[in-house]
């Protein structure tokens, strides 16, 4: 064959017709949930538009663009609720991309988001730090508090009123607080329960409460007639301790302790006996550590507890 007819050969060469083909695992997907898209047609490039925002195979010229499909199948999650069409644009190319053939085909999927579940509850800033709730049961949650905080030098005291953070896997669940729209600049007072309702985009609703306690702690402390005081550590607020140095010829091993605690909800003890100022004789010839419990009082399952490690010296 002479080099003329080769030439003249490769210059008729035409793509042949490719067709496009997808098939999803499911038409109607939560938000967040994963679409499996598979391409059952016969082409070399295969991208596809999934319709949402940077994706509209309708806004293409206007630098929206596809996703490019790789052996033969593609996941993609939608962020947003709505209806999409998924577009899919399948070519052939022949003769170094001088011969173009596309087909295309479309689909129509459905993005509920029907979510309700708060997965984090926070006071986002209590000072420096974020202190976040924890889940007691599918309904209550219980945001631990310290009175105070040790900064460097100083323990400022905590507010009762702080502004709050919900995570929630989804941008369009709404958020009531005590009836009223959630502002992510409010402080909320903390001092009583929050009612908590979470309202999906599909116009689902769910119920939270949103508790607060205290840590206990002593809010006075004397052995011997000495007073003693609180030591904060600045990382775990569940967790103090009281050192004194006591009289020489002072008997370790036999004392009544008095003290006083900031709530009557409020209970130390000993092991798990109850401790009363005045009245229990505790052996100090080695240290002590107070168990606290504090009890919500319109909710006796609602509980938070703290220790606090006490240290008698003799001069």
């Amino acid at each position: 064959m002479s080099a003329a007819l080769m030439l003249s050969s490769c210059d008729d060469e035409k793509a042949t017709q490719p067709t496009a083909a997808i098939s999803v695992d499911n038409d109607v997907l939560e938000v967040n949930e994963s679409m499996n898209l598979h391409f059952i047609g016969d082409a070399e490039n295969v991208v596809v538009y999934t319709g949402d925002t940077d994706h509209n195979y309708e806004l293409r010229s206007e630098s929206n663009y596809g996703l490019v499909v790789n052996k033969g199948s593609m996941t993609y999650a939608y962020t947003s609720p709505g209806l999409y069409k998924v577009v899919c644009v399948a070519t052939n190319h022949a003769d170094e991309g001088q011969s173009i053939l596309t087909d295309t085909c479309s689909i129509m999927v459905r993005v509920m988001d029907d979510i309700t579940e708060i997965e984090r509850i926070s006071a986002a800033q209590v000072l420096y730090d974020e202190i976040f709730a924890r889940a007691v049961n599918d309904v209550d949650w219980l945001l631990p508090l310290p009175r105070k905080i040790h900064y460097k030098t100083s323990n400022p005291s905590v507010a009762m009123k702080q502004k709050l953070k919900f995570y929630i896997p989804s941008l369009s669940t709404e958020v009531m607080v005590n009836k009223e729209l959630y502002n992510v600049n409010a402080k909320y007072d903390l001092s009583s329960m929050l009612e908590i309702t979470t309202r999906s985009h599909e116009g689902t609703t769910r119920d939270y409460r949103l508790h607060t306690l205290n840590y206990g702690e002593f809010k006075t402390f004397s052995v011997a007639g000495v007073e003693g005081s609180v030591q904060r550590t600045e990382y775990d607020y569940s967790y103090y301790e009281i050192n004194m140095s006591l009289p020489r010829g002072t008997d370790l091993s036999n004392l009544v302790p008095t003290f006083t605690l900031y709530g009557d909800n409020e209970q130390p003890y000993i092991g798990d006996v109850a401790q009363e100022s005045g009245v229990n004789v505790v052996d100090f010839s080695s240290p002590v550590t107070y168990r606290f419990v504090v009890t919500d009082k319109n909710y006796p399952e609602i509980k938070l507890e703290s220790t606090c490690k006490v240290t008698l010296t003799v001069d």
